[in-house]
């Protein structure tokens, strides 16, 4: 949780985030349909129809994964990107729930190495990508960082300006702050400059849309989720809801499927906001508080689309768990304790050998500790199957930065993978 504070604390530094554009990678659906109907078959013989038995249908494999791509929050990202990509594509799923892809090179390289196995996405474009700053705003930003923060790198850079400038950040308005975020590559005086510019070349142009109630948004990434779906089962229906956020834009993507082997099912990939202990609130409220309004809005979402009927399917980095012995930590129980009483279970929490998805001896969060959270869930509500979840994407790579060799995670998470399977009747 150290990273997800620092995740979204990037997200109010403004130096961090960039803007995903909308999916340029629409589902590549099969529409054509046999006409005429089906050619007469032969009859087998006697012999052959007794002695075939039927096939059982293949598992329906669902996966969630947060990759941790958060640029300028996260180390390595530029390192860790493409095998991170490369080993995700190689996992046995049928339905990928993502988060983090925050910026727009990861979200189509991913796209284009999974075409193959998932070839239907669901994404929603960033909120907005205009906004400018004054003068005024962005000289005490860049003097207090030149200051205090001068030479530090990009995932250096954000708990710096937290501790130094946090009063500067603060004052931003909306604009501003939307368009300091918006590439986390540069540092403070470059970004201020390219504000400026911003602002005088769309001085006579449209602002950034409000949010309901009139206030300007305050989105990182340019308005970008992070968050998107990918399948190679048949998407009958796509739809999304916007929850309600302090600093960053969290969206529930629902997909309703149809895969032969378990049949139709209501799938909701989501990620909820973390509670970032430490960090000041924008609006003088609680990170806990913004979670429990986003699983009101979550909970009266997935009843509106599913009418209480039907399997569904919840699944992604929902920042709450269960305390699990010997080793897992709970996070935010009564919250995920709410999901429960709303009829979901969890198959993997159920399991013996369940563990930690976000845990503190992951090499990229410091490697120290001996425990975790499972905050990372697939959770099912009238699944009428067998369902049983394995880890993935747990194994460490090794690279080159700069002049060192680096052991690390392929992001500060761990994947869960479950395993749908319909009963036979």
């Amino acid at each position: 949780m150290r990273t997800a504070w620092l995740r979204s604390a990037k997200l109010l530094c403004a130096l961090a985030l960039l803007a995903c554009s909308g999916d340029k990678s629409r589902a590549r659906e099969s529409t054509s349909a046999p006409e005429g109907g089906v050619a007469p078959q032969a009859e087998a013989p006697v012999e052959a129809r007794e002695s075939a038995e039927p096939k059982p249908a293949a598992p329906f494999r669902v996966a969630t994964y947060n990759g941790g791509l958060a640029m300028g929050v996260l180390k390595y990202v530029d390192e860790r990107a493409e095998p991170l990509i490369n080993a995700l594509a190689e996992q046995p799923v049928d339905l990928l729930c993502v988060q983090e892809f925050w910026l727009e090179e990861h979200w189509q390289k991913l796209v284009a190495a999974t075409s193959g196995n998932l070839p239907r996405t669901f994404r929603l474009p960033p909120g907005h990508e205009d906004g400018g700053c004054t003068r005024q705003e962005t000289d005490p930003l860049v003097a207090c960082a030149a200051q205090s923060c001068a030479g530090l790198t990009q995932h250096a850079l954000l708990p710096c300006l937290l501790q130094s400038c946090a009063s500067k950040l603060t004052s931003l308005s909306p604009d501003c702050f939307n368009c300091l975020s918006a590439n986390p590559r540069k540092g403070p005086d470059e970004l201020a400059r390219a504000c400026l510019r911003a602002q005088t070349k769309s001085a006579a142009g449209a602002r950034p849309p409000a949010r309901a109630g009139g206030a300007a948004a305050v989105e990182v990434y340019s308005g970008a989720s992070g968050t998107a779906v990918l399948t190679n089962a048949e998407i009958l229906e796509r739809d999304s809801l916007i929850l309600p956020s302090a600093i960053d834009r969290r969206a529930v993507l629902y997909t309703r499927l149809s895969p032969p082997s378990v049949g139709e099912l209501h799938v909701f990939c989501t990620h909820l906001t973390a509670n970032m202990e430490g960090v000041p609130h924008p609006r003088n409220t609680s990170w806990q508080k913004d979670q429990s309004a986003q699983i009101d809005a979550l909970l009266a979402y997935v009843d509106q689309k599913t009418d209480g009927r039907g399997a569904t399917l919840l699944l992604g980095d929902l920042n709450t768990g269960p305390a699990i012995a010997p080793s897992i930590s709970a996070r935010l129980p009564a919250h995920y304790n709410r999901l429960l009483a709303r009829g979901f279970v969890n198959p993997y929490a159920s399991q013996e050998d369940a563990k930690c998805t976000y845990c503190f001896d992951n090499p990229l969060d410091g490697g120290k500790g001996t425990r975790g959270l499972l905050i990372d869930h697939v959770l099912l509500r009238g699944f009428e199957g067998d369902a049983s979840g394995a880890q993935i994407m747990r194994s460490n790579l090794t690279f080159e930065a700069g002049k060192k060799k680096v052991k690390s995670g392929f992001s500060d998470h761990y994947g869960l993978l479950v395993t749908l399977s319909r009963r036979d009747s």
